[in-house]
Order: structure tokens, then sequence, then C-alpha cells
């Protein structure tokens, strides 16, 4: 069974899908032969772009093959859930990424996700139910689970009801933090979220939906880990604001937050729009030199203990 697991955050620019991308690809490349699905959650559509590069984005995006039509099963009359044909390869260079596939996203998942809110199919509690666990039904009716080692729902910054689906069918959660004063305020309170927002609501009306195998009942928290951190530029380490704040969330979260830390810089952006996984760039100044590459590998490596100990 594949453990699953949702990157989210309320906050966009933190660096969430950069870090669903890298979690995604290391997985593939340094832990072989481990099986990894990507799935988009978000409308902007930025982790299927990274996968698929955008020629390839916008010929499936044609198709409507994506995930899109999970949601659209939904507040459509006469569409049926999808099947595997959501589910592509990944497009990346080289044979370390053979095992990473990618459900995409296209934009129209915003317009899909505001007429789910407005759908009801059945009696109130129900549909509720039904409408937040179209993923764990996809999961379930597809055998999702049996053919992948990890599952990475990219979630949008919100917890709307395509997020909701994401936390539904996932073990656990990372939040992705930048070290400054609002993520002080927001990583608790979307830990909160998730477990009396969520989770708790999602209990209170199971056992008046229809039976989900792939719903888990507790989302536990897989880690906080620390993206885009600002180095002084000299030798002592982080920028004043940075580090008061990164000492605040290490206070906060404990062990919970995950080191190595990702440091800011023109290299990751450079890696992204060339659309390869930063550890293809170890050779380059702005990668290679600055340890980037490497603090991605180590990271990687205790978000997966992480992951599987849940």
């Amino acid at each position: 069974m594949a453990k699953r697991v949702s990157v989210i955050n309320f906050k966009g620019g933190v660096g969430k899908t950069t870090f669903s991308f890298e979690l995604a690809a290391g997985l593939a490349r340094y832990h072989k032969p481990a099986r990894v699905l990507a799935v988009d959650m978000d409308h902007q559509s930025s982790l299927s772009i990274l996968c698929l590069k955008a020629n390839g984005w916008d010929r499936v995006v044609q198709t409507r093959n994506v995930v899109d039509k999970v949601f659209r099963s939904f507040v459509s009359e006469g569409a049926t859930l999808p099947g595997r044909e959501i589910i592509y390869q990944a497009s990346l260079a080289g044979s370390h990424y053979q095992n990473l596939h990618v459900v995409p996203a296209s934009l129209q998942l915003d317009d899909i996700e505001i007429e789910l809110t407005a759908t009801h199919r059945g009696n109130a509690i129900q549909s509720e139910w039904n409408k937040r666990t179209l993923m764990c039904r996809w999961l379930e009716e597809n055998r999702i689970d049996e053919d992948y080692d990890y599952i990475i729902f990219d979630c949008p910054p919100a917890t709307k009801i395509v997020s909701q689906n994401a936390i539904a069918a996932s073990h656990g959660y990372i939040i992705p933090v930048v070290p400054e004063a609002v993520m002080e305020r927001g990583a608790p309170h979307l830990a909160q979220m998730v477990r009396t927002g969520i989770d708790a609501k999602m209990n209170a009306i199971a056992s008046f939906g229809d039976a989900r195998s792939m719903f888990v009942a507790e989302t536990k928290l897989a880690g906080v880990v620390v993206t885009r951190i600002q180095s002084s530029g000299g030798f002592s380490g982080y920028t004043d604001d940075h580090t008061q704040h990164l000492n605040s969330l290490q206070r906060r979260w404990g062990a919970d937050l995950l080191e190595p830390y990702i440091p800011n810089g023109t290299g990751v952006s450079q890696t992204l729009s060339a659309g390869v996984p930063v550890y293809d760039w170890a050779g380059t100044q702005n990668i290679g030199n600055r340890g980037i590459h490497t603090a991605y590998r180590d990271l990687t490596e205790a978000v997966k203990a992480r992951i599987d100990a849940l």
C-alpha cells in the first residue's frame, strides 16, 4: 500500500510546489525502486507543467484527461469517474525518473471547485461526505494504491473542497514554510484546521456516506520543512529576520521541523525554468557550489523517514 501525503499551506509563495516536485523526484531518483505518483490538486498546474513540460501539459489539457475529471464526475450529470487515463509518465530526462508519474491538473479546476461547492447529490450530509472523498474513491476503484509506494498531493493555498479531498486520502501532511512572522501564526492554525476543521468533521459524517477504504480518519503531521531561507551572505548564517523567526519555528515545532533547511537563491528558480530537478544541476555554480542539490536530497531522506513511519 502506498504512503499518501499532502503538501499544503494556506499561503502561496512558500515553495510548496517546488518542494512537492523535488520530493517526488528525489524519492524516484535516490530510493529506487520506489514508485512515485505526484497528483496536482492546484488549478495553477505548476507541478503538471514541471513534470510534463509546457507543451506536454498543453497536449494533455486538450484531451481533458486531467485530475479535474475526478471532481467533474460529481458536478456533471452523466459524467463518470475516470480511470488510469489521467496518469502520465513524467517527462524528465534520463533514467533516474522512470518510476515517477503524474496526475496533472488544468486551469479549469478552479471553476469545477466552485461548482463542486454548489452541487448536491442525495441528502445533504451524504453529499458533503461524497464530494470530499472523490479522490479516495478514484484511488480505490482504480486500485492505484497497488502500483505506487508514495503518492504526493500538491495542494492549492487553501483548504477548500479539493484540498479536503487530498487530506481525506492522506496518511500525513507536510507544511512548507518560509521563516517569516506570518508562518509562525499560519502553520499552527493550519495544523489545527486539519485536526478539527477537516478530520474531525469528516469522521463525524463518515457513517452517513458511502464507505471509502482509502479514507484516512487521522491525517498526521509528517513534518514542517523550511524553504527559501535567506543567507546573510557572510559568515553569520541567515539574515537577522530569518534567524529570529527560525528560532521561533524551532521552539514551536521541535522535532517536527525537519532539516536541512533549503536556502533561497536563483539556482532553484533556474532549474524550474529549465524543467529539471535540482539534482540534475549538481555541476552548476548556483546549485552545486551552494549545495542545494545535497540539501534537497538530505531533506528528502528526512521526509521519507517521517512518511514511512505514518
